[in-house]
């Protein structure tokens, strides 16, 4: 699953500042400025191949990342990527080979690493969570539970994962939860002032707990409301509602989904699960830099 990832200002912000907490400004490295410069063959360029280390496959991400980050630093470096992006990658197998300097691979090797390291597990724990339902329709689902700063990244390791992402933040949807729900008095009331007040044209979702709420969307929602989120409802009582529904909105299961429930889950027919712990709980992957002597 070939993906690309452009840099907007937010990303090369957020670049800047983890070069700044490793090399201070203006950037410094003290070690290799002390070993790596100055002597006859310090302008010839090296490679540093990055190669997996994980005991089990990967999927692969954050390498556009890499070519954002040396640009602050140099112009006169070349990356070559063995895996795009999306693509499955062995253990012990090259990803890529990035070519500059030996001064400025050991300068930038960490920094490109964390950030690998970090995407590309989001992007193996949701292939994981994906290879489970395959069989079925249901789709994998992100949320806004991502380290600040990262969400964008952490969307789109989710995609190479073969998720599908959720809303980016509390700026593109409407998702109408039960504290909402609870604070204005009921499904009906917070549904009669939405429908007063909400802005058109983007899109509506409503969690629902029971068959009494689910009742009121489909009384006062068609044509307006485009998801019923059914949340921590175990997969018989999730088959009960989803036949309530009977198609007229999208569905969504969440709540505490793990590896070992998605599969009845899904199987119920709901149409997305969403799913916290790929973005916040998903483990680094072993990722490491060889570089030629």
């Amino acid at each position: 699953m070939a993906k690309s990832f452009k840099a907007n200002e937010m990303d090369t912000d957020l670049i800047d500042l983890a070069l700044r907490e490793d090399l201070s400004w203006p950037f410094r490295d003290l070690t290799a400025a002390a070993l790596l410069r100055g002597g006859p063959n310090d302008e010839k360029p090296r490679t540093g191949t990055f190669y997996s280390k994980n005991k089990t496959p990967i999927i692969v991400c954050g390498q556009d990342l890499i070519q954002e980050i040396l640009r602050q630093i140099t112009f006169t470096f070349h990356y070559e990527s063995k895996h795009a992006d999306g693509t499955r990658v062995n253990s012990g197998d090259a990803i890529g080979c990035l070519t500059d300097t030996a001064f400025t691979l050991v300068m930038v090797e960490r920094v490109i690493l964390n950030f690998m390291r970090h995407l590309s597990g989001i992007a193996t724990l949701t292939s994981h969570f994906v290879e489970k339902i395959k069989h079925t329709k249901c789709k994998v689902l992100d949320t806004r539970k991502t380290t600040p700063g990262l969400r964008r990244m952490a969307k789109y390791a989710v995609e190479c994962g073969g998720g599908v992402n959720h809303r980016m933040g509390l700026f593109d949807a409407i998702l109408i939860k039960n504290n909402h729900v609870d604070y204005l008095g009921g499904m009906e009331a917070a549904l009669t002032k939405f429908l007063e007040r909400a802005p058109e044209q983007v899109p509506v979702i409503v969690e629902v707990r029971n068959e009494k709420e689910i009742d009121c969307v489909l009384a006062m929602g068609k044509g307006r409301v485009n998801r019923l989120l059914l949340d921590n409802m175990p997969p018989a009582e999730l088959k009960t509602a989803l036949k309530k529904i009977g198609g007229v909105f999208e569905t969504e299961a969440s709540g505490n989904i793990t590896l070992e429930t998605i599969q009845p889950i899904a199987e119920t027919g709901v149409d997305f699960v969403s799913i916290g712990m790929i973005t916040h709980s998903a483990p680094c992957v072993d990722i490491s830099m060889r570089m030629e002597i």
